[in-house]
């Protein structure tokens, strides 16, 4: 099977955008699923922090691929069997125009036959690491919060992710929207969801069933560097992480 990549995506910074991708990666490499993470987040490089990779100035990123002409393979470290990071450091906030679509999309399909699937993690703030991600990307996977900033940052993700899908990628879909840190017994949260589901359809996705709780333990795992399936495997919080990679798996073949 080909990879498939999939960038997780917000325009809110502090939805748990990589705890996602990072634990969603960790549990499909424990499924023996071959993945690949790539940090396109220069500024906090979390996904690097959490996969276990000491980050410096002198580490090669992403940027050396798209402006130096460096093979992905090269700038790929080991996280675990089956999980392998492109870490990022300050470097790869300065990702810009010069950093080429298509440079990108041939190192991608040059790792395809290497792993099953392909994570991006993009930095929050909307810039050419988002044009770059999606256009490069066969899905997205949007992350939000049940609160009305989310919605209004909904709003903004899907008219870019619409943007691309004219123009650069029309292969790109949305493989459906996540609600993180959940809460279905308040009015604000059930409110949200309903707009949001609204949201989904008019764009033609869904809303994933799994919804991920806040929990304590999540913010620990990635501190330790360990994904929750593993870190604290009968939580309800490594339960909800094994629903979402269900149905992310179905949803994106």
């Amino acid at each position: 099977m080909e990879a498939k990549v999939v960038t997780f995506i917000n325009e809110k910074g502090g939805v748990g955008k990589t705890s996602v991708c990072f634990n969603a990666a960790w549990e499909l490499a424990s499924l023996g699923k071959r993945i690949l993470m790539i940090d396109m987040d220069g500024q906090k490089a979390n996904l690097t922090f959490f996969s276990g990779v000491q980050r410096s100035d002198s580490m090669k990123t992403i940027v050396d691929v798209l402006k130096s002409g460096t093979s992905l393979n090269s700038v790929t470290t080991p996280v675990k069997e089956n999980l392998d990071l492109v870490p990022a450091n300050m470097s790869v906030s300065e990702l810009g125009m010069d950093s080429k679509i298509s440079k990108f999309r041939s190192e991608l399909k040059a790792a395809k036959d290497k792993y099953d699937y392909i994570f991006i993690d993009v930095n929050p703030s909307p810039g050419w690491g988002h044009y770059l991600s999606l256009s490069v990307s066969d899905f997205a996977v949007v992350i939000m919060l049940p609160d009305i900033a989310s919605l209004e940052g909904n709003s903004g993700i899907l008219e870019s992710i619409a943007e691309i899908q004219e123009t650069t990628n029309t292969k790109l879909q949305i493989a459906g929207i996540l609600f993180n840190r959940s809460n279905d017994r308040t009015n604000l949260g059930k409110q949200v969801q309903e707009v949001a589901e609204r949201m989904a359809s008019s764009v033609g996705t869904k809303i994933f069933d799994t919804k991920l709780p806040q929990a304590v333990s999540l913010s620990e795992c990635v501190a330790a560097h360990m994904g929750i399936t593993e870190y604290d495997p009968g939580s309800r919080a490594a339960e909800s992480v094994k629903g979402f990679v269900e149905e992310l798996e179905r949803e994106v073949g």
